[in-house]
């Protein structure tokens, strides 16, 4: 039995779960929300020794370095588990109290970015086939979606604040299943540029790619006094780029030479215009159409490539960089200036760092 597997729980505060600053519990009475199956997974202290010299050709002796954490996790996207990675990287939420449909409860998510530098944070169960990781103070540094021809992949860069290990068995290892676990494939995607018709794009898209970065500074995290982080890392700027691919063809030609030259209806390069388009990215799977994921970009520079190679057709792509200056409007109409807004539907609950029953330590 192999056990390859990530799970998350939302932290009361940096560092610590809910109950664990007032009463203390073994965090062997804990779950997380859910486990997931990785792909790829890596966490480390990279704390590597500081070395000297002293004028000899041979290293004389070594010192423990500074401890600055970091991880990488990868494995297949789905619409269950992909709430808790927005509530990682964006610092807006809001959940609402959840609709029936036919006997099941679904929820609505509304998640965006906004001016906050101190993000939510994560307590992680990083299992590697004979022990298992906790993982303190989970902060995702970067997220990134991609998806061509195949499943929609989804992997994450993290910093965090420390760690313990213990070993565990196999045969008793509890997997938290989550229902409705369908990976996303690329017929579940549907891209919407620009304000096309939905029902009936422009062009066909090859591949959709997502990349969020929040740069935190963890650098700051580590001062005089102790080699280990010493407080929550402040996010910096948000980076998010989008990228998709196309073949060059008539219906491809006014949005080419609006990225090019800043006007759709020019044909040469303006003197200083830049177009500026919105993008919606619409998730669904075939097999439950209840829920639902709708990724808005309210306001994207636009950058083309295409090059010609022999009689091979033409492949076009756009890269686009979400700017903060567009608007969203939310479930309950307000509206909101952010550089993305997503709006989930599931059947999970609220993102929440409450722990139902904690059982106090003898």
């Amino acid at each position: 039995m192999v056990l390859r597997l990530l799970g998350l729980k939302q932290e009361k505060t940096y560092g610590k779960l809910d109950g664990e600053d007032e009463q203390g519990f073994d965090i062997d009475d804990v779950d997380p929300d859910f486990h997931r199956r990785l792909n790829d997974g890596s966490f480390k202290l990279n704390d590597e020794p500081v070395t000297y010299n002293d004028g000899s050709r041979m290293v004389q002796g070594a010192r423990p370095g500074a401890i600055k954490p970091s991880g990488s996790t990868g494995g297949k996207c789905d619409l269950t588990r992909i709430g808790h990675y927005f509530r990682g990287f964006f610092d807006q939420y809001k959940c609402d109290e959840g609709t029936t449909i036919s006997g099941t409860k679904y929820y609505t998510h509304e998640f965006w970015g906004r001016e906050d530098q101190y993000l939510t944070s994560f307590h992680g169960w990083a299992t590697f086939d004979i022990f298992q990781k906790h993982i303190k103070g989970l902060l995702l540094e970067s997220l990134k979606l991609e998806v061509s021809d195949d499943y929609m992949n989804q992997t994450e860069e993290w910093i965090y604040m420390d760690e313990e290990s213990e070993e565990i068995d196999q045969a008793e290892y509890d997997i938290i299943e989550v229902e409705n676990d369908i990976p996303l494939m690329f017929y579940d995607i549907i891209i919407q540029l620009d304000n096309e018709n939905i029902n009936n794009p422009a062009r066909v898209y090859t591949s959709f790619s997502f990349e969020g970065k929040n740069n935190f500074n963890q650098d700051g995290t580590v001062g005089l006094g102790s080699r280990r982080p010493q407080r929550q890392a402040a996010a910096q700027a948000r980076e998010i780029s989008v990228s998709l691919n196309s073949y060059l063809d008539q219906s491809s030609l006014e949005l080419i030479r609006g990225a090019e030259y800043g006007e759709k209806t020019i044909t040469s390069p303006s003197a200083c215009k830049i177009l500026k388009v919105p993008l919606r990215v619409i998730v669904q799977a075939c097999e439950n159409q209840n829920e639902r994921l709708e990724m808005y970009f309210p306001r994207c520079t636009v950058n083309v490539e295409y090059s010609a190679s022999e009689s091979d057709e033409i492949e076009t792509t756009f890269n686009l960089t979400a700017l903060g200056t567009g608007t969203a409007e939310l479930v309950d109409h307000s509206t909101v200036k952010t550089d993305c807004y997503c709006k989930l539907v599931n059947t999970v609950p609220e993102i929440t760092a409450d722990i139902e029953e904690v059982q106090e330590e003898p």
